[in-house]
């Protein structure tokens, strides 16, 4: 890699879903780890995929869960196309 190449973060969506009855512990984990995040509903918005794949690893230990993974276009920047990662976490199953 160059070392004169700022790296592009992608920014990534949390779908939380089914039986979520842990939430406020599930924002304590976003907050630790996630450093700019905003809570939209059930929908939780970060800026950068890396971040909210480690979240989402310690989102997984309060139980059941399944994860789907899915990508939306979200633009571009400077002449690259830019993507939304969108990871649905299902609950109770």
């Amino acid at each position: 890699m160059r070392a004169n190449v700022s790296k592009v973060k992608h920014p990534a969506i949390i779908q939380l879903r089914g039986e979520v009855s842990r939430m406020d512990e599930i924002l304590k984990v976003i907050e630790r780890t996630c450093s700019d995040f905003e809570v939209n509903g059930m929908d939780i918005y970060v800026s950068d995929v890396n971040e909210a794949r480690r979240a989402i690893s310690k989102i997984k230990k309060f139980g059941r869960t399944s994860i789907k993974v899915s990508t939306k276009y979200a633009g571009l920047r400077k002449g690259r196309v830019r993507t939304l990662f969108v990871y649905c976490v299902r609950f109770g199953l």
